[in-house]
């Protein structure tokens, strides 16, 4: 058979390139959402420049709202694959959610 009449890529059914498509835009998706958690997870407990109270206060009536969808989004995270996320879980401290809608970080006790 000639090269003329064999085309060296194959032709792609239009739903095998949606469902390809669809798998990496999945995959892509919940890598995206694990590496925003770790990342926002070091961000706050975790950096050189301010400590998790600054941030806390620099949050301001903002924190609870931040706090409650970080930890939506880390559990959901949780519920397809936990050791995505294990990193950002890891440096989670204490802290307590106040009625203001601010956050106190709170240390244990040595």
């Amino acid at each position: 058979m000639s090269i003329l009449n064999n085309p060296e890529v194959p032709e792609v059914a239009p739903a095998d390139r949606a469902a390809r498509q669809i798998k990496q835009q999945a995959r892509s998706t919940f890598q995206q959402l694990a590496n925003t958690f770790n990342q926002t997870s070091r961000q706050f407990w975790s950096n050189p420049q301010a400590t998790p109270a600054e941030i806390a206060a620099a949050l301001g009536t903002d924190a609870a709202e931040v706090f409650s969808l970080h930890g939506k989004l880390g559990a959901m995270l949780s519920t397809v694959k936990p050791e995505a996320i294990a990193e950002g879980v890891a440096l989670v401290g204490q802290f307590t959610v106040n009625a203001d809608g601010t956050v106190t970080i709170t240390t244990p006790t040595v």
